[in-house]
């Protein structure tokens, strides 16, 4: 008799999921000990700190100067190791939430093989040690909670959860990274989806974020702090971003000079589909597939609505869409899977078979042929970039040559390869 074959049994997914260890793990290392995929643009930015004063972003940087103090710490290695465990956790739990999920591999291998989620800061190394990871970690954390609870079915323990893990995590992120501002609805919407009319009232734990709010943009920075700060970064050989000054100001210049003297048509296609394949295919797949109601209504996207405002405040639309990408996901992870939809899709695909050879098609595309980096494949002035280049492809070629450069460096004499 035919037995089901559970999701975390299928050798491929098992392998798939080795293969993005291995890659997370050659990263971490090449950012600690080479310069080859290093890049200080988001490096430097780990450095601000409350030096010259309290400022927003400075907390993470603030901690790393306090440690050095006592330990004298090489500043690559404390932070290359940070970036490293949180690359795994966040690794761990895409895994432990998709494994408690009753999905096809399908489905599961389009969303850990993406080039939006675990590989964003693997395809662009540019990105690596942007605080956003902090971010991300924060709603998935929140996901699998929820959907832990949910699986025990002991959901009246939530708010233990939510006051002594989720908003704790969620202030000292802000105070990271006040990027974790613009998401906290979309943490209150997962808050909503658990928490129990007796229990609404611990939702006012996040008015906790209003007058934080009005903190960090009273505080956003100014020119003398800028100037102390990079002053006593001299020794690290590093230069903090002028934007830690210039506030919504040159935030507003920014975006004007960008969209409308430097953006060009090629530009526009580029981000175009980049928000097509970062938002709207997860949003028509797990909109469609989640079986909880989701299909009558869509208030739950008016939680999604600040999230945007990174659009406005930001140029890098890359980093902006693989954050609000991993939310939207995140948010429908929660809900249960809808297996009578899945079999009536796969019945409609049998009875028309050119279905089958159009969907393997895109997953090809969607899996080897395109990437998001930090820009969404704009180029900026005289310059020309694109999001349709190899990904996965580039990424197997260049584990396998680290591999054998690795092994006959270190371990045995591999034959000589003349190119």
């Amino acid at each position: 008799m035919y037995k089901k074959i559970k999701f975390d049994n299928y050798l491929l997914v098992n392998l798939v999921y080795f293969f993005l260890f291995l890659i997370i793990t050659v990263y971490g290392f090449l950012h600690i000990y080479s310069s080859e995929v290093f890049s200080l643009y988001s490096y430097g930015e780990l450095f601000i700190n409350y030096q010259a004063g309290f400022i927003r972003r400075g907390l993470l940087g603030e901690i790393f100067w306090q440690i050095n103090e006592i330990f004298n710490l090489d500043p690559r290695f404390f932070f290359g190791y940070l970036f490293l465990f949180l690359n795994f956790l966040q690794f761990y739990f895409y895994y432990k939430i998709l494994k408690n999920k009753k999905f096809n591999y399908i489905i599961s291998l389009l969303i850990i093989l993406s080039p939006t989620y675990i590989l964003f800061g693997i395809y662009d190394y540019k990105v690596y040690f942007l605080k956003d990871i902090f971010v991300k970690i924060s709603i998935l954390l929140h996901t699998y909670i929820i959907l832990s609870l949910k699986i025990k079915k002991k959901s009246s323990e939530y708010p233990s959860f939510l006051i002594r893990f989720i908003i704790p995590i969620l202030i000292i992120n802000t105070l990271i990274h006040e990027y974790q501002l613009f998401f906290i609805l979309i943490h209150l919407l997962l808050s909503l989806t658990i928490l129990k009319s007796s229990d609404k009232n611990f939702l006012k734990l996040y008015y906790l974020f209003i007058p934080l709010l009005l903190l960090l943009f009273v505080y956003s920075g100014n020119k003398i702090q800028y100037d102390y700060l990079n002053n006593i970064f001299n020794i690290y050989d590093i230069k903090i971003h002028p934007q830690l000054y210039g506030g919504l100001y040159k935030a507003i210049g920014g975006f004007y000079k960008w969209h409308f003297f430097y953006f060009t048509y090629r530009d526009f296609i580029n981000l175009v589909f980049s928000f097509f394949l970062t938002i709207i295919v997860p949003f028509s797949l797990f909109h469609y597939f989640e079986k909880d109601n989701l299909g009558k209504s869509f208030k739950y996207v008016l939680f999604f609505i600040p999230s945007f405002l990174c659009f406005l405040l930001a140029l890098d639309h890359g980093r902006n869409l693989s954050l609000l990408s991993v939310h939207l996901i995140s948010y429908y992870l929660i809900f249960n899977y809808d297996a009578k939809k899945n079999n009536k899709i796969k019945k409609i695909i049998k009875q028309n078979v050119f279905l089958v050879p159009l969907i393997g098609l895109f997953i090809f595309f969607y899996l080897f042929l395109w990437k998001l980096d930090q820009y969404a494949g704009f180029g900026g002035r005289d310059q020309v970039n694109t999001i349709f280049t190899s990904s996965l492809f580039s990424e197997i070629i260049k584990l396998i040559n680290f591999s054998y450069n690795f092994i006959d460096n270190n371990i045995i004499n591999l034959p000589e390869i003349k190119l």
